[in-house]
């Protein structure tokens, strides 16, 4: 890529830059905001700390250690931060993010 083509992607994914960068410069900063935003886009990975059945998987039953969710399931985010907290029918935390 030119120096050019990088300033109007950072332009286009709006990242502010020093105009007086140079094109090195310019491509790792990029580079690293690329990865970043890669980063952000992974879905984070979830293991069950307490056993439970889940009423909106069908009733799929969780135990201690599993991951969650099974592989052929989307969870939204409302419902996996209800896992996360007490905030449920049962009223302990049940998931918590996989490291």
């Amino acid at each position: 890529m030119t120096k050019d083509e990088i300033k109007e992607k950072l332009t286009e994914l709006g990242i502010e830059f020093n105009e007086k960068m140079k094109k090195d410069e310019l491509a790792n900063l990029l580079q690293a905001e690329l990865e970043v935003a890669e980063l952000e886009q992974k879905p984070k990975k979830y293991i069950v700390v307490h056993d439970f059945k889940d009423l909106e998987d069908n009733g799929a039953i969780y135990f201690k250690g599993d991951k969650y969710p099974r592989k052929s399931v989307q969870v939204d985010d409302e419902r996996i931060q209800e896992l996360l907290s007490t905030n449920n029918k049962i009223g302990k935390q049940l998931i918590k993010e996989q490291e």
